[in-house]
């Protein structure tokens, strides 16, 4: 349920926030999706921990621009629209756990009936990984940090897809005549107000290629699964005008 608030667009430097309508998403996990080179570097601050439940304080979903990713990259696939990244715990003081349980390996024997929705929106892109790189990653960094709220390998799979299909913003870019192009320019404010229209607190956005191409959106939630707003990140700079690359 979508319920009106002021849009607020906070420019912070290099990192794009915005309030805008409360989004409620479900809490209940359902069966109903990068990380590597240039990327892992913006998460390089976890705190490793051998614990099997982690008393983290909200999760933060994030998505990629494949256009974006693979511009300078040798990619076996380059979808025409926003992927999962992945589902991260987080704590409120800038850090977050990782590697919280290496007796809990990934299996995709565990997840064989989400298998396919995932090759679709979670897919690994790289021509130098394995297809399950990026789910295996995903899982052992920060999937098992996110007990107790998300409890095995199959709940925490699901609840991304679920998320995914609900905070997408390929949709509604496109309502907007937002598409992929390799030549045209966007304000980045009609993209925030684009994106806005999904969520209900401040989210973040980052950019490659000196700030002119759209790389990443990160959407944060509390442990219900409830917008809440992202606190302050890393310098991820996006220009006034900015490019969704094909």
């Amino acid at each position: 349920a979508l319920a009106a608030l002021v849009l607020v667009a906070l420019f912070s430097c290099c990192i794009q926030r915005v309030t805008a309508t409360r989004l409620l998403i479900p809490s209940s996990s359902s069966s109903s999706s990068y990380e590597d080179a240039g990327v892992d570097e913006v998460i390089n601050n976890g705190l490793e921990s051998s614990s099997v439940g982690t008393d983290f304080d909200y999760f933060v979903f994030t998505m990629t621009w494949p256009g974006t990713f693979c511009e300078d990259k040798k990619c076996v696939k380059d979808p025409p629209f926003f992927t999962i990244h992945g589902l991260w715990p987080n704590y409120s003081d800038g850090t977050w756990p990782a590697f919280c349980n290496s007796s809990y390996p990934f299996n995709e024997k565990e997840i064989e009936d989400l298998v396919p929705r995932m090759n679709q929106v979670w897919p690994e892109v790289l021509s130098t990984h394995n297809v399950d790189w990026l789910w295996t990653h995903e899982w052992e960094k920060h999937g098992t940090c996110a007990a107790p709220v998300l409890t095995g390998e199959h709940s925490y799979f699901s609840k991304a897809l679920e998320l995914y299909d609900v905070l997408n913003p390929t949709p509604v870019l496109k309502e907007q005549d937002i598409v992929p192009s390799n030549t045209k320019l966007y304000d980045l404010s009609d993209v925030v107000d684009a994106i806005s229209r999904l969520f209900g607190a401040t989210f973040n956005l980052s950019c490659q290629e000196g700030g002119e191409d759209l790389f990443q959106i990160e959407f944060c939630l509390d442990k219900s699964f409830q917008a809440r707003d992202c606190g302050s990140k890393q310098d991820r700079n996006c220009k006034s005008k900015v490019r969704i690359p094909e």
